[in-house]
C-alpha cells in the first residue's frame, strides 16, 4: 500500500478557482444578442439580412457553448467541495474509530 495525503485547502482552493472561472466566464457571455442583431440591421439593410441570419445563429450558437462551459466550471467546483468533505469526512471518521479502539470501546 502506498502513502497518500491529501491537501484539503489546496482541493477547496481548486474549487474556488473553478467557481470564480464559471461566474467569469457567465458574465463574459451574457449579451444582448438581440441587441447586437438590431444593431447591425440598419447597416447592412435588406442586403444584409443573409448575413444577419447567419450571424444570429452563429452568435446564439456561441451563447450556448459559452453556457454549457460556465456550467462545467461550476460542476468542477462542486466536485472539488465534495471531495473536500469527503476526505474530511472519511479522515473524521477513521481518527474516531481509532480513538475509540484505542480505549477498547469499538463502535459500529
Amino acid at each position: 500500500m502506498t502513502d497518500l495525503t491529501v491537501h484539503l485547502a489546496g482541493i477547496q482552493q481548486f474549487g474556488d478557482s473553478a467557481a470564480k472561472a464559471a461566474a467569469q466566464v457567465a458574465t463574459a457571455g451574457a449579451y444582448d444578442l438581440a441587441a447586437n442583431v438590431a444593431a447591425l440591421t440598419p447597416a447592412l439593410g435588406l442586403i444584409g439580412a443573409d448575413f444577419l441570419a447567419a450571424f444570429a445563429q452563429a452568435q446564439t450558437n456561441h451563447a450556448q457553448s459559452v453556457a454549457e462551459l460556465a456550467t462545467h466550471f461550476s460542476s468542477t467546483a462542486v466536485a472539488a467541495y465534495e471531495t473536500a468533505a469527503n476526505y474530511q469526512g472519511t479522515d473524521d471518521a477513521t481518527t474516531a474509530a481509532l480513538n475509540s479502539a484505542a480505549q477498547g470501546t469499538v463502535t459500529a
